[in-house]
């Protein structure tokens, strides 16, 4: 099984997104623990994994899974065990070697985990700040886990949060809707009791008949408010959502089925929120009486699926585009160069100088180096083109729609001076410059490998040639 280091940017974000899918639309907990567990081990390719789910101070473990599948595994650890104890108490991941103390597994119901050297202990933490649950991980196949490991674990560990809370909030709604078909009385009293709002509304849903004071808490609107304009839900669905939310609606009418719907809804306050609606019939003796829906607030699960957007396509230092959406623009370019018959520039970029600052004044000057030199890269080129960070000290910019070699060397100069200039961390006595290599369409290539090829040619001719000056490729 490939670990998160032979996979690509694609591979993890597809990991990722199907993992959240099989959480969200798991019922139940337990549902959710084994899709984290299997994710997991996908992810950093260890030998075996668990979780433990908190219940009355102590980490309770049902079972484990290994390179044979599933295995029992009944047990339950509180404070006794120093590992829980820190976890517990301090809520951050936690190391455990072979050297550090002796597993707490039953080396007879569990010897793969009881002769483990190496395990990881992530806290699932709720809402509250209140640890809901654990992601154990037992001995990585090939060396020990490294921080790249961590950072996707964490990302996992945070998407449980969610579905564990969503599913929670879940059972909640569930269990609130089934007591509402016995008494009104009794659905008024209960619905005020989970996050989340509840409504009723006309079967052409033109008219709000009830809405839960939650509608304040996550809406900033007050019942009477909400209920005296009912446009308010209409007009307040984010724009961008309106049409296809209103459609889903009247589908959901003439289909005569539940109404679910994912959409952003502006707040009294103007801060767009993400909601999940979700809305069924009420009906008596076959006649349709009422829709009954709840409307749960998942922005921190979007959010969620923004970062994973982001680390799949941005560099994390610098902000960049990465080496994945880097190529993917590139395509773009291409093609677009090709339908309008227009040329545009390749740029490969490579900073004169990095491996002093890095090796004689340490990462962390290195690292404020790359950051620095991204931000004056994209401070010197427009909003249309792009700048990458390939890995290292090299980078990519793609200049679209340039009308000529001139303007690309104009360009080209402002970048090679904005490098160039001095940085406040670095002593002067460290020089960093720019060389560049630059190739253009069609001239040059008319596919994306070729383009490549031939800047990276010619940024080494201009390395060749001192340094701190740009090479057209010659062809």
């Amino acid at each position: 099984m490939a670990d998160a280091h032979q996979l690509s940017h694609t591979d993890l974000v597809s990991i990722f997104a199907d993992a959240s899918n099989h959480m969200h639309l798991s019922m139940d907990i337990p549902s959710i623990l084994r899709v984290a567990v299997v994710t997991a081990m996908q992810l950093v390719n260890s030998k075996a994994a668990a979780t433990g789910l908190r219940i009355d101070d102590q980490l309770a473990f049902s079972e484990y899974c290994s390179g044979d599948g599933w295995q029992t595994l009944i047990a339950r650890y509180g404070s006794e065990v120093s590992w829980v104890n820190d976890l517990m108490q301090h809520k951050k991941i936690i190391r455990v070697t072979k050297d550090d103390e002796s597993s707490c597994f039953d080396l007879l119901a569990a010897p793969l985990l009881n002769q483990s050297s190496d395990m990881i202990a992530l806290p699932v933490i709720g809402k509250e700040d209140d640890l809901l649950a654990c992601l154990l991980l037992f001995d990585k196949q090939s060396g020990a886990f490294d921080v790249m490991d961590i950072a996707l674990l964490e990302q996992l560990a945070s998407m449980m949060t969610v579905a564990i809370e969503n599913s929670i909030q879940f059972s909640e709604s569930r269990r609130v809707e089934e007591d509402l078909e016995k008494s009104v009385a009794t659905y008024r009293t209960l619905v005020e009791q989970i996050p989340a709002i509840t409504y009723i509304a006309t079967l052409d849903r033109t008219r709000i008949l009830f809405v839960s004071p939650q509608v304040e808490d996550i809406l900033g609107y007050s019942q009477d408010d909400f209920l005296a304009n009912q446009e308010t839900w209409a007009q307040q669905i984010h724009e961008d959502d309106r049409d296809r939310v209103l459609s889903e609606v009247r589908e959901s009418m003439q289909e005569k089925l539940p109404f679910h719907s994912e959409y952003r809804i502006r707040s009294k306050s103007g801060r767009d929120i993400w909601v999940k609606d979700a809305a069924a019939t009420v009906r008596d003796h076959d006649h349709d009486l009422y829709l009954q829906g709840v409307v749960h607030d998942i922005t921190e699960r979007k959010e969620s699926e923004k970062k994973l957007v982001q680390m799949a396509h941005f560099d994390q230092l610098t902000g960049l585009a990465n080496r994945t959406l880097f190529l993917d623009r590139l395509d773009q370019s291409v093609a677009q160069a090709k339908r309008h018959k227009q040329g545009f520039a390749v740029l490969f970029l490579d900073l004169d100088g990095f491996k002093a600052v890095n090796d004689n004044l340490g990462h962390k000057a290195g690292d404020l180096l790359l950051a620095e030199a991204a931000h004056r890269l994209s401070a010197n080129v427009r909003e249309v083109d792009t700048v990458a960070r390939m890995g290292g000290d090299e980078f990519t910019i793609i200049l679209n729609e340039v009308s000529s070699r001139d303007s690309v060397e104009h360009i080209a100069n402002k970048l090679l001076h904005a490098i160039s200039a001095p940085y406040e961390h670095i002593d002067a006595k460290y020089k960093v410059t720019l060389s560049m290599g630059i190739a253009l369409y069609p001239d040059d290539g008319i596919a994306r490998d070729a383009l490549i090829t031939a800047s990276d040619n010619a940024m080494y001719k201009a390395k060749n040639s001192g340094k701190n000056c740009f090479s057209f490729h010659q062809s």
